[in-house]
C-alpha cells in the first residue's frame, strides 16, 4: 500500500507502538540514493501517490509528521516496459525522467562476459552470443514463450559459469537454461535448429551412464563440515542414471558458486528425492520450508508473535539458512503467489533484504546506511527452489517466466527406462524379472503417449513404485489389482481410461471396464426399494431446491424410484441426471414393470427426443449424422474444454483482501491489532479493479480447405478428419464469451468463404449445418486452390494476436506453391500456423522444413488433424 511504501507499524521494547521509517524514507531524510525495483509491479494509484513526494520533495508521512525531502535525496526506479495494459498512467508518467536501457550491441556484451569469464574459450563464447541473436529473432505463439526462450544478460551469466567448467556440454546447459523440455514440441524444434545453425551439437554429451555420484571430484569440494547434524537429510537412494546425471549438474552449478538453483520436473519424477541425497553426501544442513498459495511474503521471512502485548519476530528458515549458511529448499515455489517468490530477486541478485522488524539481511555491510540493525549474510547461503512446470494440469505460476533468469535453471525429466527398471527392481526385489519389465515398458508408453498429447497427465515413477511395492507386498494379489489400486480415480475420467485401456492392453494387462468402474462408482448411493408400484410413466415435477429424492415417484430427477424421469429406477420414460448420489434398484424389481408400462416409457421417450431435435430444427437422421461425427472427437473435445475451464479456474481465482473489518486475522497488522485499529482482518475476493483487468476476447481464426480434392481423395478420411477437427472448434469455444471463433473456408472458387463468426448463436443444428455446407463445397467447386491468397487473407484482415490456423491438402507441384508464397505465415501480427494435409508425396514434407520458425506442419495420417490442431490452440493460449 502507499503507506508501506513510507512506513510500517511496529513496537518497542515496551511494547508501546512505533512507526518505522521504510529505506525511501531514510533516503529522503538522509539525501542519499534509493532503488525501487519493481514499480511495475504495484498497483497504479498506490505509485501515484507517491507524486508529491518525488516531484515537490514534500512528504506527509502515515504518523501524522511532515517534512521536505534532503536536496541530495534521489531516486531510481526500476521497471519492465509497459505492455498494452499499461501500468503507466499519466500520474506516473509525470513523476520520473525516463530512461530506456536497451540490450547490449553484440561486441559489447562480448567484451562485457569476457571480462567476467576470461577462461572461457572464445570460440564458444561467440557461439552463445550468436545463439542469443537467433533466439531473439524467433517468432512463437505465446509471449511467455518468446520471453522465455530469449538469453537475457543474467542467463549468460550462467551458462558462461558453467560451461567454463564444462565446455562439453553446452548444448546440455542451454536447454536447462532455456527449459526447453517445457516448450511446446515445434518451439523445441526451434531451439534445436537454432543451436545447429549456431554450430553447437544437439546430442546429449551431459548424460553419462557409468557416471558416479561418489566419484565425482567436484563433490569432495563442496562437502561441509556441519555443526547441526540432524539437519542434514538422512533419505534412502536407489542409484540410477537419470537421477545421478541431474545431481552432476546441480553440483556443477553449486561447485561454480550459483547462490540459487530453479529444479523443475513434473510431479512424481522424484526431486526432493535427488535434492535431500545430493545434499545428504555433501554434509549440507538443510532449512525447508513448503509454499502454497496462501504464503505470503511476511511468513516466508519472519514468522510474528504477540508475547506480553509485544510484536516478536520469530526468523523463518529462510533466515536461518541466511545466518547460518544452510541451503534453503523452497519446495512447490510455483505454488506461491508470484511476488512472494520475487521477492528472493533482491536478496539474490543484490545481496540485500528488508524484514518487516526493520533489520536487514545483506552480504556486504558497506552496501547500507546503517550498519547497527544488520544481519549478515553467511557466504555458504544458497537457495534451491522445487517447481512443477507451468503447463497443464499442474498449472502453478510461471516462475520460469518472471524468475528464471535469477535462478540458475535445472530439468528433472521423465525416468528413462534403464534407470526407471534400477528403481523398481530396488523396490521389488521379490517379484519376477518379467513383471518389472512390462511396468516398465507401459509407463514408457504412457510417457509417449502424454508426449504426444493424446493424455494430458504425465504418469511418473512415483506411481510405478507404488505398484511395486504393492506387489512385493501381496504377490498373491497380481498385477492387475495393483495396478487398478493406483488408478482408481483416473478411471473416473472416461475419455482417459479409454487411453488406458488400450496402453495397458496392447502389453497384456487388462484393467476393468470403464462401464463396470462407473457401475462401482454409482453404487455408492446404496440399495433402493420404491416406495411405489411402476404403473404410470411421467417426467415428473420439477424440485426447485435439487433436493435428492430416493424411491418415489413424484420428482424428476430421483434416484432409485419409480415411474419418473431419473437414474436407478424403474419405469421412467428416459434417464435424468440431477447430480445426486445413485441409489439403485435390483433386476428383480425391475422385471416387474409391465409391458403396457414400457410401451408407454418407450412413447414418451420417443416424444421428448422429436421435441428436442425440433427444437435444434433437427430430424432423427441428422440427430444421428452429428453424434456419428462428434463422437470421434469426443475426447479431444473433453480434453481441451478442461484445459479451457482451468484456465478460467485459474483467471478468476479470487484474491486476500486485506484491510477488511471482517475475515481471517491478518498476521501482518498484528501491530495494528495492539493499535486498537478495526480493519486488521483478510478475505477471499474479487479485486476491486477485477473488471478493468479481465482480457479481450481472443480471436482464433480457423481456414478450412473445401477444395475439390477434399471430396475427390475422400477415401484416405481426410475430408471426415476436417469435419470432426471443425466440429471439435466449434464444441470447445461456442458459449465461450472469452474467445471469438471464425471459421472460414478456402478452394478453387474463392480464398475466402465465410462459415463461422463469432456472433452466430452455434448449436448441434447450426454446427450441422455448418459442416454440411462444407461437404457441398467440395462436392460442386471448381477445381482449383487458393491456398496462398487464404492465408494473405486471414492474416491481412484478422486483428492483432489473433491465432489463424490454415488447413490444405494443395497439391504444391501442381499449383507451384513456393516457400517465399509462405512469407505471410512469419507476420509479427498474427501468430499463424499452417497444416498441410494428406499431400501428394513427400513435397509437403520437404517445404514444411524450410519454413521459419516451425510455422508449417504435416498431417499424413489424418486421425492426427484434431490432435495438431489441439495442441497448436493449447500452446497459443498459455
Amino acid at each position: 500500500t502507499s503507506r508501506d511504501l513510507l512506513q510500517s507499524r511496529g513496537t518497542d521494547e515496551n511494547g508501546d507502538t512505533i512507526w518505522r521509517d521504510t529505506p525511501l524514507t531514510r533516503a529522503a531524510r538522509n539525501g542519499t540514493f534509493v532503488t525501487l525495483d519493481g514499480i511495475d509491479k504495484i498497483r497504479a494509484d498506490t505509485m501515484s501517490s507517491l507524486a508529491m513526494f518525488l516531484e515537490h520533495g514534500y512528504a506527509v508521512l502515515p504518523d501524522g509528521r511532515s517534512f521536505y525531502v534532503n536536496d541530495s535525496f534521489r531516486c531510481i526506479a526500476l521497471a519492465h516496459p509497459p505492455s498494452e495494459k499499461s501500468w503507466v498512467t499519466p500520474e506516473i508518467k509525470s513523476m520520473f525522467y525516463w530512461v530506456n536501457a536497451t540490450p547490449l550491441p553484440r561486441d559489447e556484451m562480448y567484451e562485457v562476459l569476457n571480462g567476467l569469464f576470461p577462461s572461457i574459450d572464445k570460440g564458444i563464447l561467440g557461439q552463445i552470443l550468436s545463439l542469443q541473436d537467433h533466439l531473439n529473432n524467433v517468432v512463437v505463439d505465446s509471449d511467455a514463450d518468446k520471453e522465455a526462450m530469449q538469453l537475457s544478460l543474467r542467463k549468460l551469466k550462467h551458462i558462461c559459469r558453467r560451461v567454463e567448467q564444462r565446455p562439453d556440454a553446452l548444448a546440455s546447459i542451454v536447454h536447462s537454461c532455456l527449459m526447453t523440455p517445457f516448450l511446446p514440441e515445434w518451439e523445441q524444434t526451434i531451439v534445436k535448429k537454432c543451436l545447429t545453425n549456431c554450430g553447437i551439437s544437439t546430442s546429449d554429451e551431459d548424460f553419462s551412464g557409468k557416471y558416479s555420484l561418489n566419484e565425482d571430484p567436484l563433490l569432495e569440494s563442496c562437502k561441509r563440515t556441519p555443526s547441526n547434524p540432524l539437519l542434514v537429510p538422512n533419505v534412502e537412494f536407489f542409484p540410477n542414471p537419470m537421477q545421478e546425471n541431474v545431481m552432476r549438474q546441480i553440483l556443477s552449478s553449486h561447485s561454480v558458486g550459483e547462490r540459487a538453483l530453479l529444479i523443475t520436473g513434473y510431479q512424481g519424477v522424484g526431486k526432493n528425492k535427488i535434492v535431500d541425497y545430493l545434499l545428504s553426501q555433501m554434509n549440507c544442513e538443510r532449512e525447508y520450508t513448503q509454499l502454497h498459495r496462501d504464503t505470503t511474503i511476511q511468513s516466508l521471512m519472519l514468522t510474528p508473535a504477540v508475547i506480553d502485548g509485544k510484536i516478536v519476530y520469530n526468523d523463518s528458515p529462510l533466515i536461518r539458512a541466511a545466518k547460518n549458511g544452510r541451503i534453503l529448499v523452497l519446495d512447490e515455489a510455483d505454488k506461491a503467489p508470484i511476488e512472494v517468490v520475487a521477492l528472493l530477486k533482491g536478496l539474490i541478485e543484490d545481496g540485500q533484504l528488508s524484514l518487516p522488524d526493520g533489520r536487514v539481511l545483506c552480504y556486504d555491510e558497506s552496501d547500507i546506511h546503517d550498519t547497527s540493525n544488520h544481519i549478515k549474510i553467511h557466504p555458504d547461503f544458497r537457495i534451491w527452489a522445487l517447481t512443477n512446470p507451468a503447463v497443464f494440469p499442474f498449472q502453478g505460476n510461471d516462475l520460469s517466466r518472471h524468475m528464471s533468469d535469477v535462478f540458475a535453471c535445472h530439468i528433472v525429466p521423465p525416468m528413462d527406462e534403464e534407470s526407471h527398471r534400477r528403481i523398481l527392481q530396488s523396490y521389488g526385489k521379490r517379484l519376477n524379472p518379467d513383471v518389472i519389465d512390462k511396468i516398465v515398458n507401459v509407463w514408457e508408453d504412457l510417457r509417449n503417449a502424454h508426449q504426444s498429447g493424446s493424455i494430458s497427465y504425465i504418469f511418473s515413477v512415483r506411481e510405478s513404485v507404488s505398484i511395486v511395492k504393492h506387489l512385493n507386498a501381496f504377490p498373491d494379489e497380481g498385477i492387475q489389482a495393483a495396478i487398478e489400486n493406483v488408478l482408481a480415480f483416473d478411471r473416473l475420467d472416461t475419455s482417459l481410461s479409454k487411453h488406458l485401456n488400450k496402453i495397458f492392453g496392447k502389453r497384456g494387462i487388462k484393467l476393468l471396464a470403464t462401464e463396470k468402474m462407473k457401475g462401482k462408482r454409482r453404487a455408492t448411493g446404496g440399495i433402493s426399494t420404491p416406495k411405489t408400484r411402476a404403473s404410470n410413466p411421467k417426467h415428473g415435477k420439477e424440485d426447485p431446491d435439487n433436493t435428492p429424492h430416493v424411491g418415489g415417484n413424484t420428482w424428476a430427477g430421483g434416484t432409485g424410484g419409480s415411474d419418473t424421469a431419473g437414474l436407478g429406477g424403474r419405469g421412467g420414460p428416459y434417464r435424468l441426471d440431477k447430480g445426486h448420489p445413485i441409489h439403485q434398484i435390483s433386476d428383480e424389481m425391475k422385471a416387474q414393470v409391465s409391458e403396457e408400462a414400457k410401451r408407454q416409457a418407450r412413447d414418451m421417450a420417443n416424444e421428448a427426443l422429436e421435441k428436442k431435435l425440433e427444437e435444434l430444427n433437427m430430424g432423427q437422421l441428422d440427430w444421428e449424422r452429428y453424434n456419428g461425427v462428434r463422437a470421434k472427437v469426443e475426447e479431444n473435445i473433453k480434453d481441451m474444454k478442461r484445459y479451457l475451464k482451468d484456465l478460467k479456474k485459474r483467471k478468476e481465482e479470487r484474491q486476500w483482501l486485506r484491510r477488511q473489518t471482517s475475515g481471517e486475522l491478518d498476521e501482518n497488522r498484528l501491530v495494528e491489532v495492539l493499535a486498537g485499529e478495526k480493519d486488521v482482518f483478510k478475505r477471499r475476493g474479487d479485486p476491486a479493479d477485477h473488471d478493468a483487468f479481465l482480457s479481450d476476447p481472443i480471436n482464433i481464426k480457423l481456414v478450412v480447405d473445401i477444395s475439390a480434392s477434399m471430396y475427390r481423395f475422400g477415401y484416405d478420411g481426410r475430408l471426415e478428419r476436417l469435419l470432426e477437427a471443425t466440429l471439435m472448434m466449434m464444441e470447445c469455444f461456442r458459449g465461450d464469451k472469452r474467445f471469438n471463433l471464425h471459421i472460414v473456408g478456402h478452394n478453387g472458387s474463392s480464398p475466402k468463404i465465410p462459415l463461422v463468426n463469432p456472433n452466430m448463436e452455434l448449436d448441434e443444428a447450426t454446427q450441422l449445418r455448418v459442416l454440411e455446407g462444407m461437404v457441398a463445397h467440395t462436392q460442386y467447386t471448381w477445381a482449383g486452390d487458393h491456398t496462398i491468397e487464404a492465408i494473405e487473407s486471414a492474416v491481412d484482415e484478422s486483428e492483432k494476436d489473433t491465432l489463424v490456423i490454415v488447413i490444405s491438402d494443395a497439391n504444391l507441384n501442381r499449383y507451384d506453391i513456393r516457400l517465399e508464397d509462405l512469407k505471410p505465415l512469419q507476420s509479427p501480427k498474427v501468430h499463424a500456423h499452417l497444416i498441410f494435409i494428406a499431400s501428394l508425396g513427400d513435397e509437403a514434407s520437404l517445404l514444411a522444413k524450410k519454413v521459419p520458425n516451425e510455422r508449417a506442419h504435416c498431417c499424413f495420417n489424418t486421425s492426427e488433424l484434431p490432435l495438431i490442431i489441439k495442441k497448436i490452440v493449447t500452446s497459443a493460449l498459455k
